[in-house]
């Protein structure tokens, strides 16, 4: 049997990073196949106001056996209505999701679980919200951030003196 906590981490030699990890690699926890189907079907069909009460739902109640998964999974559905309001009060600008997005979107989905009673997210293994970043989706925090990386390395590329 196992000699430490350690060991009961361990699945074919490899140290997991939690117990929950070891547990879902021994098979002993139900995969999130039900919970991945409601998020999918939602994402079709719901707005993103929606869909994040129904994520906080599937938190606060159900216990997912991989939250972060499911984060991953529909971060960006989630954010849909973040990004939207941001394009229109930014019209000249070529936004796409940006990680204060993300954590606008982690912000209103705790509150929302915490109210039902839930965990915060942290304690899901999900991102932690940065709740004192100020109102970093303002118009000039947004020009000053929202460029394309590649772009400009193609164009230090390009245009590097040599």
């Amino acid at each position: 049997g196992p000699t430490s906590f350690e060991a009961l981490r361990t699945v074919n030699g490899q140290i997991c990073a939690t117990f929950r990890e070891a547990c879902q690699l021994h098979g002993l926890l139900e995969d999130d196949q039900q919970w991945d189907a409601n998020m999918f079907e939602a994402a079709a069909a719901q707005s993103p106001a929606r869909l994040r009460n129904l994520f906080a739902l599937i938190l606060a109640v159900c216990g997912p056996s991989n939250p972060k998964q499911l984060w991953e999974s529909y971060k960006e559905s989630l954010t849909e209505g973040i990004l939207r309001n941001a394009r229109r009060q930014n019209p000249g600008m070529n936004l796409d999701y940006t990680p204060d997005m993300f954590n606008q979107a982690l912000i209103i989905i705790e509150n929302k679980v915490l109210e039902m009673g839930g965990k915060e997210l942290v304690k899901l293994e999900l991102p932690t919200s940065q709740r004192n970043s100020g109102d970093r989706l303002n118009s000039a925090m947004l020009r000053e951030t929202s460029y394309d990386v590649k772009e400009l390395d193609a164009y230090i590329t390009a245009n590097e003196p040599l």
